[in-house]
């Protein structure tokens, strides 16, 4: 009987689920994040900053911990910190989904709703956010654990993450994964390549900033970074082999689908990750020998309720598009 003795015990070892296409020479495999405890892959983020926040003695018992979120990393924070006895603060703007929010609030989480007038030099939102979470934290006494630069956030994907999935398929041929702050998917992209052949791909919304510089406005709320916003440090183009990018439409409508019609409910940037898989295996030739990847599933849907699965949201910003839900039908049995 595998019991755990405490919270922490029960991040990691995600299950890895198996998906059938039309081409039956590709292996497609889901690595489920959204089986951590507070139901995504920042669960491992919380944990890395938290324990070495610990260990270096700058964090302790009744201490405040102050986070700029967009909601996955917010949510794990917040159940972390309600388990091992801190306060926590998410440091948050307009653009962050009220599903999410509602979780961090249920975990006995602060928000702190920012604008462009709380950062009198102006600058993105994002940037906003950052400056205002250090800011609270020195006022305060508290600690902010800066997803974003903070080291810690990549080593601890290259310690569990990396590892489990290299465990589950050592002879993996790619990686797919989505890029935010840039630290999961460049430290379990390091581990992987460096126990193996396989080739990492990042993706990320169609508009944000990362491999572009002509950004402009998208509504997936996870991965991505806005034009304009100083990029974080964790990203490490080195490990990426390739990028790519999804738009909201093709994002959304393949949340749909999987919801609707294989019983499985992703966040964003798994629809993202689903729909590029199908368009970089057709785009493949039949004879190429590589046949395993695995995609990064993030995050469950549960949390894009509001938005992506509601009909009436979608029409109302033009996503619905059927021919995307008759692609994926024919390509995925």
């Amino acid at each position: 009987m595998n019991i755990k003795q405490n919270l922490i015990g029960l991040i990691g070892e995600t299950p890895m689920l198996q998906l059938k296409s039309v081409r039956s020479d590709w292996e497609i495999y889901l690595k489920l994040e959204y089986f951590n405890p507070a139901g995504s892959f920042k669960d491992r983020t919380a944990r890395a900053l938290i324990e070495a926040a610990e260990k270096s003695g700058k964090l302790k018992k009744g201490m405040t911990l102050f986070e700029s979120s967009s909601g996955n990393t917010a949510k794990a924070l917040a159940m972390l910190s309600s388990a091992r006895g801190y306060r926590f603060v998410a440091i948050v703007d307009k653009h962050a989904p009220a599903d999410k929010l509602n979780a961090i609030r249920a975990y006995g989480g602060k928000l702190h709703f920012c604008t462009d007038e709380e950062d009198k030099e102006g600058g993105h939102l994002v940037d906003v956010r950052r400056n205002l979470a250090k800011k609270l934290a020195k006022e305060s006494g508290g600690i902010n654990l800066d997803q974003y630069d903070n080291p810690e956030n990549p080593l601890g994907f290259y310690n569990t993450l990396g590892k489990e999935i290299y465990k589950q398929i050592p002879d993996l041929d790619y990686l797919i994964g989505t890029v935010g702050t840039g630290s999961s998917l460049s430290g379990t992209g390091k581990f992987v390549k460096e126990h193996s052949q396989t080739k990492i791909i990042a993706i990320e919304p169609q508009g944000s900033s990362h491999f572009s510089p002509h950004g402009h406005g998208y509504f997936i709320s996870g991965p991505g970074y806005p034009a304009g916003a100083i990029l974080p440090k964790n990203i490490d183009v080195s490990v990426f082999d390739k990028n790519d990018f999804i738009s909201d439409s093709q994002a959304f409508n393949t949340m749909r689908y999987f919801a609707q019609h294989k019983g499985l409910l992703f966040g964003d940037s798994s629809g993202m990750l689903l729909y590029y898989a199908m368009k970089f295996i057709k785009n493949t030739s039949l004879s190429d020998r590589v046949k395993k990847m695995v995609l990064i599933i993030g995050d469950s849907g549960e949390s894009y309720l509001s938005h992506a699965f509601n009909d009436g949201w979608m029409i109302e910003n033009e996503l619905m598009d059927k021919q995307i839900i008759i692609d994926l039908s024919k390509f995925y049995l």
